[in-house]
Parts: structure tokens; sequence; C-alpha cells
């Protein structure tokens, strides 16, 4: 396919994350498609390729885009409501201490459902996997072109002071 068509499908992957698994390869092969002659000319021209370093800056490798994001976010309220259930349950229990006793299911049970269906498509991101490519690509590409190393530290230190 003709490079536009190429640059706007990367750019589309950049911002939005999904599929986990193709973000994985793009990075990776972004790094070593044509012996590194493409990472080469990405970096030795930043001004043409000014939006595609934009949105490799921009890209936080430790959060995942699309529906698996959406899952964590419910599997997360999931587990505040269910905490708050049990110190309710154990609130209760301990006013009425004479009323039969309950079924407890292992929270563990519950877990590995929530993990099977929220979790499995942002196996990339637990892995940190991605993190991993992306951190590749940065320091070659700031290897190839040293004036890139300013915005790559910036774009470093925002991983580490944004928890």
């Amino acid at each position: 396919p003709p490079a536009p068509r190429q640059s706007t499908r990367l750019h589309s992957l950049l911002t939005s994350k999904h599929p986990p698994s193709l973000l994985h390869r793009a990075l990776r092969a972004s790094c070593s498609s044509h012996h590194g002659r493409e990472l080469d000319r990405l970096a030795s021209h930043p001004r043409l390729h000014a939006r595609a370093i934009h949105l490799l800056w921009k890209l936080d490798p430790f959060s995942c885009g699309g529906d698996a994001a959406k899952g964590l976010a419910d599997l997360e309220a999931a587990r505040q409501r269910r905490r708050r259930a049990m110190a309710m349950e154990t609130l209760s229990s301990s006013r009425a201490a004479s009323s039969p006793p309950r079924v407890h299911i292992a929270e563990e049970a519950i877990r590995r459902k929530e993990r099977a269906k929220f979790v499995a498509p942002a196996v990339p991101f637990a892995h940190y996997s991605v993190a991993n490519a992306h951190l590749h690509l940065v320091l070659q590409m700031v290897s190839c072109n040293s004036i890139l190393a300013r915005s790559a530290v910036r774009s470093l230190w925002g991983w580490l002071t944004d928890f």
C-alpha cells in the first residue's frame, strides 16, 4: 500500500492502541524493518515525520486503549462494589452474631473468571511487552538522531512521574 495510507494506519494505531498485539508488532517492526533504514529515515527527518514522532512520544505504553481499558475499568468498579458489600456484611454479621451461617465463595474463583473475561485482551500491556518495544524504539531513535534526546527524556520522565 502507498506510504500515506500506511502512515495513516500507524497514526490511528498509535492513538487508539487497539489491538494491543498489532501495536506491539508495529513498534518492534519500526525498529528493525529494512535493516533499520525505516527508523533511520524517520529519525533523520524529524520535521517531515513530526506527527509520527509526536505520537510516539505521547504514547503511554503502560495503559491499554480500546475495549480493554473499558473492561479493566469495569473490573475495578466491580471489585470496589464487592469490597464495600463485604465490609457491610462483616459489619452486619458482627451486629447479629446469632444469624445462620452463609455460604461464602472464594474471591480467587471470581477473579479467575474476571481475568479471563477482561484482562486477556490487555496481556501485552500486563506483561510490559508493549512498554519494552516502545522503550527500544525510543532509544534507537535517539541513537539515530541525538537532537531527539531532549523530547525522549521528557517523554520518559512523564512516564516515571505519572502515577
